[in-house]
């Protein structure tokens, strides 16, 4: 069953796109192929620009489609589509997306900011039985 974390961020400690970069990096050193589903383009051409920029002793290699039989660790995109079979899922979007339960793992950002969406995607795996776990940054 897939499992579904909250991650409360802590705007004094870290900044959103660091922690995005972050968790990226982690799935790619732990070899999981990951989708980083955004709200729309700029945020997708915004994340692409911050993960070449990320760390300068690091690579992290990513691309915004899937292109044949090439499989890059990190696709981003807004998308509807998942494009493959991935492990990892961070929801950056305004909503469920509805292959959620393909990956293993499906990450959820928290901000002040989008406090109602994540309660209601919060909710929403709840209701089905998924197993949420809470963890502050």
């Amino acid at each position: 069953m897939t499992r579904i974390d909250f991650y409360q961020l802590n705007p004094e400690r870290t900044s959103y796109d660091h922690v995005v970069c972050q968790l990226c990096q982690k799935a790619y050193e732990n070899r999981q192929l990951t989708l980083l589903l955004t709200q729309n383009q700029q945020q997708s051409e915004h994340l692409d620009n911050r993960l070449w920029t990320y760390s300068d002793d690091s690579f992290l290699p990513h691309d915004r489609e899937q292109t044949g039989d090439l499989v890059t660790p990190i696709l981003i995109h807004d998308n509807p589509d998942p494009g493959g079979e991935r492990q990892l899922l961070i929801n950056l979007s305004a909503s469920v997306p509805s292959y959620f339960a393909q990956f293993e793992r499906v990450i959820e950002l928290v901000t002040e900011e989008n406090k109602t969406q994540a309660r209601a995607h919060y909710s929403y795996y709840k209701e089905r039985g998924y197993p949420l776990k809470h963890i502050n940054l």
